[in-house]
């Protein structure tokens, strides 16, 4: 689905494509929710990206989400593992779960199911269309 609809916008709307939203320096010790500022009104997530960790991430498990307490529109599957950034110099690519939606929301939610169990912090990228 996601690489179809890109491909329209990419052919549409080639200037539309840019970063929506980041929270550097995510805690992700934490299981509370953390708010993601998203700049446009209107906009289609194509990926969310995380990387720059401050420890190995073997335990921190969470996803995404378009309201706070995991509610709203699933982002990124609550069962997402970060488990590859191993250092600070490691990325991990997420493809959004939202493949046919359009969304409007003013903030995202970072939400762990799992803290990593001692301090530790990663920033976190998204990316899409601004349609507004």
């Amino acid at each position: 689905h996601g690489g179809f609809i890109n491909q329209i916008f990419m052919a549409y709307l080639p200037n539309s494509y840019r970063l929506l939203g980041k929270i550097i320096s995510a805690n992700m010790n934490s299981t509370s929710d953390q708010a993601i500022a998203i700049s446009p009104t209107k906009y289609y997530i194509d990926k969310v990206i995380v990387t720059n960790a401050s420890t190995s991430l073997t335990l921190a498990v969470g996803g995404l989400y378009t309201a706070s307490s995991k509610g709203g529109t699933q982002v990124i599957g609550n069962t997402q593992v970060f488990s590859a950034l191993t250092a600070n110099t490691k990325i991990i690519s997420l493809p959004s779960l939202v493949t046919g939606d359009v969304l409007t929301a003013s903030q995202l939610f970072l939400s762990l199911t799992t803290a990593q169990g001692g301090t530790a912090t990663a920033d976190i990228y998204i990316y899409g269309f601004d349609l507004s």
